[in-house]
């Protein structure tokens, strides 16, 4: 019987895109391979959020999928702090697969270092990989590090002696946003894909029933708050402007957020409630609560090749979105959800001012973006390609 890794940091009952997406692509490749291979899942121990602590089996078997999780040092989304706990990651997985023996491998991987785990198993035992390509790294180095000289050194470093070795030496790379496209490596001989994050079963045509005609408009943003969100830079000067009409409602947790809480107590505003994060049936019910979903990246060039996950969890309902995003992100809204959605430049916040004061507000289902990108259709298609590598 075949044996393949899957190597993937985040896994349920973990909260990020990463961990759901990995669930269900993990359960559809189980029932694809069942009595002909097992897979072996190693992820961490409950770990993105500090604030969030929930418990987990440290081995758990569903049939031929045996799952692994491993405790690693809390980080809190810093970059050091990911580069220990990487650490701690790696050197228990390679014991544990040294066990194993694998045919194949798979990695999900959103900083790189999941990807570089794979390549250098596949080195040790002459075996193929395949990656799932979820963000940048390299690229992102020099814009998130703000130390002139450190972040080119560092930037030129992971991409010669990491990023590229990784990536020309993969079967297969999946990209989970277009505006990765540019980051394949030259001469790289093996295929290609893009299956993009989907819409998880549990946000599928959520839809809010009516208009809220009284009070105060709710505006919702949900997820991380870090440096790649730069969340400082807009919500506490657009909630100061918007006093007295509309409330923020922040939910989540990260990096800046004390960059943020700073620049809430400067403006002194009084309109921005902030939750810790929340599973996804609370989070549901504070997006049917709220009048719009706001998402917001920072002004980076390396941000411009990103596709927010949270933008299919947003379109999958039917409640504006404010989107401050440039790019393949900006690209995909306007080809893919197509309506109910402003886009601006990041930052700028009297363009979202001028469209809250003079737009029209509705309410306006996507079922045509809902059916495209259900997740199930993605996982099932990105699970036939995991097997076709393998097998070529």
């Amino acid at each position: 019987m075949k044996k393949i890794v899957y190597l993937t940091y985040h896994y349920p009952p973990d909260l990020s895109a990463g961990s759901f997406r990995n669930h269900a692509l993990s359960l559809a490749l189980s029932d694809m391979v069942d009595g002909h291979a097992e897979i072996h899942l190693f992820c961490t121990q409950p770990n993105r959020y500090s604030n969030f602590k929930e418990t987990a089996l440290e081995f758990e078997q569903k049939d031929n999928l045996h799952i692994y999780r491993l405790h690693v040092s809390q980080h809190g989304n810093r970059f050091w702090g990911q580069i220990r706990s990487f650490y701690e990651f790696e050197r228990q997985v390679k014991v544990l697969v040294k066990k194993i023996n694998p045919d194949f491998i798979f990695a999900s991987s959103s900083k790189l270092f999941t990807a570089y785990l794979a390549y250098k198993l596949s080195q040790r035992g002459q075996i193929k990989y395949y990656i799932d390509l979820r963000d940048l790294f390299a690229e992102n180095l020099k814009e998130f590090i703000r130390i002139p000289l450190l972040n080119e050194l560092l930037s030129f470093t992971v991409r010669h002696f990491f990023e590229k070795p990784c990536l020309m030496n993969a079967s297969h790379i999946n990209i989970n946003s277009g505006g990765f496209q540019s980051n394949i490596p030259k001469g790289f001989k093996g295929s290609t894909s893009f299956y993009p994050n989907g819409i998880d079963d549990a946000f599928l045509n959520w839809k809010k029933d009516s208009v809220n005609t009284e009070g105060k408009k709710l505006i919702c943003y949900a997820g991380n708050i870090g440096e790649a969100q730069g969340l400082h830079h807009i919500v506490p000067a657009l909630a100061k402007k918007l006093e007295g009409r509309f409330t923020f409602l922040l939910i989540g947790d990260g990096s800046a957020k004390n960059k943020l809480q700073t620049a809430l107590d400067e403006f002194q505003v009084s309109n921005v409630e902030w939750h810790l994060p929340v599973n996804r049936d609370a989070l549901l019910h504070y997006y049917l609560k709220s009048d719009y979903l706001f998402l917001h990246l920072n002004d980076f060039k390396s941000l411009e090749k990103v596709l927010p996950s949270k933008l299919f969890e947003y379109a999958s309902g039917n409640l504006p979105i404010l989107a401050g995003v440039k790019g393949y992100a900006k690209e995909f809204i306007e080809k893919e959800i197509k309506s109910n959605y402003f886009i601006f430049n990041p930052g700028d916040v009297d363009a979202v001012v001028n469209y809250l004061e003079n737009d029209k507000y509705q309410l306006l289902s996507r079922p045509d973006f809902i059916e495209k990108y259900k997740r199930n259709h993605i996982t099932l298609d990105m699970a036939t390609s995991i097997l076709q590598s393998m097998r070529n």
